[in-house]
């Protein structure tokens, strides 16, 4: 049991590593050869599941096993170039560019095979960008997931409000973006430059699987009127999502998430409709038509076909 809660820390202190390495990396990008040769990068692919559905060879890949049963996949584009990395499943497939860097995590004693993937990338090669350019390319890669099939996720215990009205929300004290915002709404010009260095996030569902797009930003080279943008995307299945997001640190827990969740998101669905009375009251617009996306591990318990 105790091996399984420091497997969980482990994972969590290696995405965290990851990010700050790429985000060092990418600050530092503009000092390394930006054009290099024509040939373009080669394509990167990167599965959930079996390992063996990934490609784990090449320069810059490493896997490393934890004394713990944890294990993580990771890979790295370092001497000027960056990394085009394509997530696979199916009809919901995406292709990322200018990646510095990926990390997929494991468990020897979870049959799920590689359950999480961290993928972080620049909105361009450079290493600053204006802030328009960048809330444009943002915005365009969030529309491409859309059209993939990807659907906006708002968590269990927050309201149902859309556009303007759920960036307001998120950008509220009260709320500080922690918040999954509309990505059909583009925030203005001006809404954008307040957001700067919040991560706002926009979380997305898609047959069982969850991807959050959140965005980190940073003006360390002092450039006038542009930022260095760092996205990061990460894709999580059920038990990842569910089972070590719901019940961080918990061992037995997240063994039984299973069994624990039904009574963990009706308290999460009794704090979401208190605070749309609220905010209802307060004249935002409650969307009664979005539902709570199917779980699929949860139908498979009670026989119930899975989508």
């Amino acid at each position: 049991m105790n091996s399984k809660k420091l497997a969980y820390f482990s994972v969590c202190l290696g995405a965290i590593a990851i990010c700050i390495a790429a985000a060092t990396h990418f600050l530092n990008f503009s000092s390394l050869p930006s054009k290099g040769t024509n040939m373009p990068p080669a394509l990167t692919l990167v599965r959930l599941g079996d390992p063996k559905g990934s490609d784990l060879a090449g320069v810059g890949a490493s896997v490393d096993n934890h004394p713990t049963g944890a294990m993580f996949y990771q890979r790295e584009w370092t001497g000027g170039k960056l990394g085009v990395v394509e997530y696979e499943q199916g009809k919901h497939s995406f292709t990322v560019e200018n990646v510095l860097g990926v990390i997929g995590f494991a468990d020897k004693d979870e049959p799920e095979g590689i359950y999480s993937w961290d993928i972080s990338f620049g909105v361009s090669a450079e290493q600053a960008e204006t802030h328009q350019f960048s809330r444009d390319r943002v915005m365009a890669f969030l529309a491409n997931l859309r059209a993939a099939g990807w659907k906006r996720f708002i968590e269990p215990h927050r309201p149902r409000i859309n556009g303007r009205q759920a960036w307001n929300y998120a950008a509220s004290p009260a709320v500080d973006w922690i918040y999954s915002l509309d990505s059909t709404y583009t925030p203005t010009m001006e809404e954008w430059i307040r957001a700067k260095g919040q991560s706002p996030t926009w979380i997305f569902y898609a047959d069982g699987t969850y991807l959050e797009v959140s965005i980190m930003e940073s003006n360390m080279g002092g450039f006038v009127g542009k930022g260095t943008y760092l996205l990061g995307a990460n894709v999580e299945n059920e038990y990842a999502f569910y089972g070590l997001g719901y019940f961080p640190g918990d061992a037995e827990k997240i063994h039984n998430w299973k069994a624990l969740l039904p009574a963990e998101l009706e308290k999460y669905h009794a704090m979401r409709f208190k605070t749309e009375a609220a905010l209802k009251a307060q004249g935002f617009t409650i969307d009664t038509t979005y539902q709570d996306p199917p779980i699929k591990a949860l139908q498979s318990l009670s026989g119930t076909a899975t989508q």
